[in-house]
């Protein structure tokens, strides 16, 4: 096997072979290559120290930064290019080693344990090129070990899964499920980054059932498990709500927030479940206190606030009926869920429709009304703090303090224009102000 090395890669992997390193790249440009892939990043392990690395490529066409988050590798600029140039390593310890078998047996998967420069050919100490022909998810030496060592691999796992079309092999399943309670959870970087894959995925449903079997879903989202089975009693329900919201998340486009809000958006009805006279089962009020829960959720998970802000709201509204589809209306309902949000709350309710054999709702208002906003959108009226006339350096130039009091004007102000946008003047806005009671 030979690889085409990018020529700012054999520049770095030169210039430690010179001082007498090893040098190599390996892991997820092997395996990319192997799959037909172009590689997306070349990542090179050598045996030189980080601070050796540091002053290796100070100067000289190379720039080198140590990587903060991570004291073991440093990012080396070459041309305009960073390339990752990490250190072998060992174990939970991360301790430094010499032996590039060594540091590959520390890798996650087989997969990506594969390592290869010119001198030396082909590095496969696990037999990850065979595994990688296979579709096979397979940890080099013993898989509790590795899943010990990063508990967030049994997340790449199931990524991998999705993303590759591999299988789990029987010890790394093994190890998962005797594994599952150590996974940490809060607020953790890398337990959202390998969530937010798996939810972009073509069908995220099937790595929300694998993370059901080998109860990976109950350690991170509890909150979950009362919807599996619940039949809320509705005549216009084929599935379970758990059922039903996978359905309708892979309905759904890929998008992060999207998917988030689809997976959510009934999680609240087991708490807001009651039966009418006629043994009709209602879930009054479940959209506004789903949102609160998946608020919850996300904050714990690890997710940003501009996510959570635009899930909860997607949730809020994915009930409203559109009594009133006047303009106000439509530039209100706006206003509330985002002007870069609303097509996502249609999306979610044309889904939410789709997912029900017997919804009984008309998927065609949704559209009407999508075109109504649309149209009512294209007009460019003030439907943002963004859009005024007026802005928080004019409010400071009145003598507001930077701060809440700035925005809480600023949203006084657009509540004013949403209704009538020929108040949005300078002018017009700071007399607003003065009388504002």
């Amino acid at each position: 096997m030979i690889v085409d090395i990018p020529k700012n890669v054999r520049l770095i992997l030169d210039r430690l072979n010179q001082k007498d390193y090893q040098a190599y790249v390996y892991g997820a440009c092997i395996r990319d290559l192997l799959l037909g892939k172009e590689p997306i990043n070349w990542d090179i392990t050598t045996d030189a120290l980080p601070p050796d690395i540091v002053s290796l490529f100070d100067g000289e066409g190379f720039t080198s930064i140590p990587e903060t988050h991570d004291f073991c590798s440093v990012l080396v600029v070459c041309q305009g290019q960073g390339y990752k140039v990490g250190t072998f390593q060992t174990g939970k310890d991360r301790r430094f080693t010499g032996d590039i078998k060594q540091a590959l047996l520390h890798n996650d998967f087989t997969m990506n344990a594969v390592a290869y420069n010119d001198r030396d050919g082909v590095i496969d100490p696990y037999n990850g090129i065979e595994d990688i022909h296979k579709k096979l998810l397979r940890c080099p030496g013993n898989a509790v070990e590795r899943i010990r060592e990063d508990s967030t691999r049994m997340l790449r796992a199931i990524r991998f899964e999705a993303q590759l079309g591999f299988e789990m092999d029987e010890a790394l399943l093994d190890a998962i499920a005797a594994l599952k309670d150590t996974l940490t959870v809060g607020n953790s970087e890398r337990v959202c980054n390998e969530l937010t894959q798996i939810f972009l995925s073509y069908k995220p449903s099937v790595s929300i059932r694998r993370m059901l079997r080998l109860g990976l879903l109950e350690r991170l989202i509890p909150e979950l498990m009362p919807a599996i089975g619940f039949d809320t009693k509705s005549s216009y329900h084929d599935l379970d709500v758990f059922e039903h919201s996978l359905v309708v998340m892979d309905y759904t486009k890929p998008s992060l927030s999207l998917r988030l809000a689809a997976l959510f958006h009934d999680i609240a009805k087991p708490n807001c479940l009651t039966i009418d006279e006629q043994g009709e089962g209602h879930c009054y009020g479940h959209a506004q206190s789903g949102a609160e829960m998946a608020k919850t959720i996300m904050a714990r998970l690890g997710f940003d606030h501009k996510t959570i802000a635009v899930v909860t709201s997607l949730i809020n509204e994915h009930m409203n009926n559109y009594e009133s589809t006047s303009d106000l209306s439509i530039k209100r309902l706006a206003r509330r869920v985002g002007v870069d949000n609303i097509d996502n709350l249609f999306e979610l309710q044309l889904a939410d429709i789709k997912g029900s054999d017997r919804s009984g709702k008309d998927p065609n208002r949704i559209r009407a009304v999508r075109n109504k906003c649309w149209e009512v959108m294209s007009r460019r009226e003030p439907l943002s703090t963004h859009d005024l006339d007026i802005n928080g350096y004019d409010l400071m130039g009145l003598g507001y303090p930077p701060g809440k009091e700035i925005g809480a004007a600023l949203e006084y102000l657009l509540d004013l224009v949403v209704d009538n946008p020929s108040l949005n003047k300078k002018d017009t806005l700071i007399e607003l102000l003065k009388n504002r009671k």
